[in-house]
């Protein structure tokens, strides 16, 4: 179910107690304090703000109260998504995302208006640690909660998969495949993260996501066009060489 502003609303996850509220809440109403300190202030700020602490508050913010954990900002960012999405890879950001999730369990399931959860967002801002902690926290709830949180796609039918690969991270295509190996078959109708690897002329990530699938990935690409089509293009008068054997 959809909001009237394109946010989707999280399905309620196995084991948890916090029950997500209905789509119709999530308005694009997230107070100025807050997104200032999810995004750039301290553990011990945003924690002492989520509190109700009057002695936090920043400069902007109209909190009279705790603030509402399930506000979005105007792109449906939930705080867990500006919190991910923050750059840095320091214990004290991870804090921040273990203080939210504490307080929010439905959140790290929840899609903003362009379909991306809070782990699309922390493979954008290219932050391995934050990526493992989701992933971790998703687990926590069940297996199949850690595989649909891997696995959810986007608008554009992305994964987290698909930044990794773009950015051209290896250690990030590992960690996800290693902890979601049937992530390289998805979508099933796009463009897959074997596709973009290819196309990027990136053999190391291709060949890895070819093994850790166990060759068993999507060779799909748009407009009717797959992996091979470019594998033959990028290899004609060049030394690009993907090392390895495809099979249909």
């Amino acid at each position: 179910m959809a909001s009237s502003t394109g946010l989707t609303a999280p399905s309620s996850p196995v084991g948890t107690n916090t029950a997500p509220p209905p789509a119709t809440t999530m308005e694009p109403n997230m107070d100025a304090g807050l997104l200032a300190l999810a995004s750039s202030g301290s553990f011990h700020d945003l924690e002492s703000f989520l509190d109700g602490k009057p002695a936090a508050y920043t400069m902007g913010s109209s909190a009279t109260q705790p603030p509402d954990l399930y506000a979005v900002t105007v792109g449906g960012n939930t705080l867990l998504h500006v919190v991910a999405a923050s750059h840095g890879d320091s214990e004290d950001l991870l804090d921040k995302a273990r203080l939210v999730y504490s307080k929010a369990h439905s959140l790290l399931f929840v899609q903003n208006n362009e379909g991306d959860t809070p782990l699309h967002c922390a493979a954008r801002a290219w932050n391995i640690p934050m990526m493992s902690l989701l992933i971790d926290l998703a687990n926590g709830q069940g297996i199949n909660n850690a595989k649909g949180l891997l696995e959810t796609q986007n608008k554009l039918k992305e994964t987290a998969l698909h930044e990794a690969v773009r950015f051209g991270s290896n250690d990030m295509v590992n960690l996800l495949m290693a902890r979601d190996p049937e992530l390289a078959t998805l979508p099933e109708e796009g463009t897959s993260p074997l596709y973009i690897a290819i196309l990027l002329e990136n053999g190391i990530i291709a060949k890895t996501l070819y093994e850790l699938s166990g060759g068993v990935l999507s060779y799909s690409g748009p407009n009717g066009r797959n992996a091979l089509h470019v594998a033959v293009q990028r290899s004609q008068g060049t030394d690009f060489n993907l090392n390895f054997t495809y099979h249909y």
